[in-house]
């Protein structure tokens, strides 16, 4: 838990500056190391600061990696609801949100091979890695995207859960094959996704 001081420090725009350079050290850093050698004493050099510094704005390496992830899902989500929300219909904001994910991907390869390594490899003090401590919230908006465009007629009945959970996983297995096979065309992957699962909810035709 970080501390109220530090807390109290952290509100300024100087401060936030200074984390926001941190992390996108920690995240060259786990891209160049790899996530056990992306020790602080590595992370601070990239950040031309000193190791002091960085256990200001952070309680150890777990808290700063912790917040790598964050900083990265949320700047990602954040993309996602904006695109969503510009579209009128439930068929074009699921289209919206499989494209603002894709072009996410896209435009920040390097942030998300850190946060992605960083998901399977950190561990909380009971040994659980990051990526298997996901909630409900990961899927909501999906969920209610799904649940309202079968209530509105455009999508076939569904259980819009397990709906939310295979575009979830189409998306991941992209990120997961862009990161393998660096070559691969998002921009394909991402036509035929939207393809897919507008077709398996009856409204593929829906797709500008």
């Amino acid at each position: 838990m970080r501390s109220e001081n530090k807390k109290s420090r952290s509100g300024s725009f100087t401060e936030a500056a200074r984390r926001a350079q941190i992390i996108e050290a920690a995240i060259r850093t786990v891209n160049e190391l790899g996530y056990a050698r992306a020790s602080l004493a590595e992370i601070a050099r990239r950040a031309k600061t000193s190791k002091s510094v960085l256990s200001y704005h952070f309680d150890g390496k777990e808290e700063l990696l912790e917040q790598v992830v964050a900083h990265v899902f949320e700047d990602a989500g954040q993309r996602v609801v904006d695109a969503v929300e510009a579209e009128s219909t439930w068929a074009g904001k699921l289209a919206a949100y499989i494209r603002a994910e894709f072009a996410y991907m896209r435009t920040n390869r390097d942030p998300m091979r850190a946060a992605t390594e960083i998901l399977i490899s950190h561990r909380d003090e009971q040994g659980v890695p990051l990526y298997l401590k996901s909630g409900d919230d990961d899927t909501a908006l999906l969920e209610t995207i799904i649940e309202q465009g079968c209530r509105a007629g455009e999508f076939a009945a569904v259980d819009a859960r397990i709906a939310a959970i295979t575009v979830t996983h189409a998306i991941d297995g992209a990120l997961t094959r862009s990161q393998s096979h660096p070559a691969t065309d998002l921009v394909a992957y991402e036509r035929e996704v939207v393809r897919l699962m507008l077709r398996a909810l009856g409204a593929e035709a829906a797709d500008g």
